[in-house]
């Protein structure tokens, strides 16, 4: 379901998250999908996002959005 998020490593940085929950996992999976339209398997989803995040401004809008879920998901112990 989520194999693009090491992929996506530094972004999860900015938005102060090192190592993800289940939780955060899946809310941060959900919420990318949301942001890009993206469906399908992990495969097929990391390209669409990779292209999603080169546009100007998409890159910030994740990091507030994943900042978003940090705050309200429970943390990975």
């Amino acid at each position: 379901m989520t194999c693009y998020l090491k992929n996506l490593t530094p972004v999860l940085k900015k938005a102060g998250l090192t190592k993800l929950s289940p939780a955060e996992r899946k809310a941060v999976d959900h919420t990318i999908r949301a942001l890009t339209g993206a469906k399908g398997k992990c495969p097929e989803v990391w390209p669409l996002v990779k292209a999603w995040l080169a546009e100007p401004g998409h890159e910030e809008l994740l990091v507030k959005e994943i900042t978003e879920i940090r705050d309200r998901v429970e943390p990975c112990p």
